[in-house]
């Protein structure tokens, strides 16, 4: 039997970021604690309009993320 894999989808955590026009909550940070506590990936979506994810979070969670990334 094949094993079940955990992806985590971080837009929700920029989302809110963005209807707070804040800094936090950090997607970024989202995504270390999601890997920490045992997820196999993490999924994001990059808008074309950038209205959530940003480039910078993208690029961030590319340098940080250890287990698969998949940016959609």
């Amino acid at each position: 039997m094949e094993q079940i894999r955990l992806g985590v989808n971080i837009d929700r955590i920029a989302t809110l970021r963005q209807a707070r026009r804040a800094s936090q909550p950090d997607p970024v940070a989202a995504a270390a604690i999601a890997t920490l506590a045992g997820a196999d990936g993490i999924t994001v979506h990059l808008r074309a309009d950038r209205r959530h994810i940003q480039p910078r979070d993208a690029e961030l969670l590319r340098r940080t993320v250890d287990t698969h990334l998949n940016i959609e």
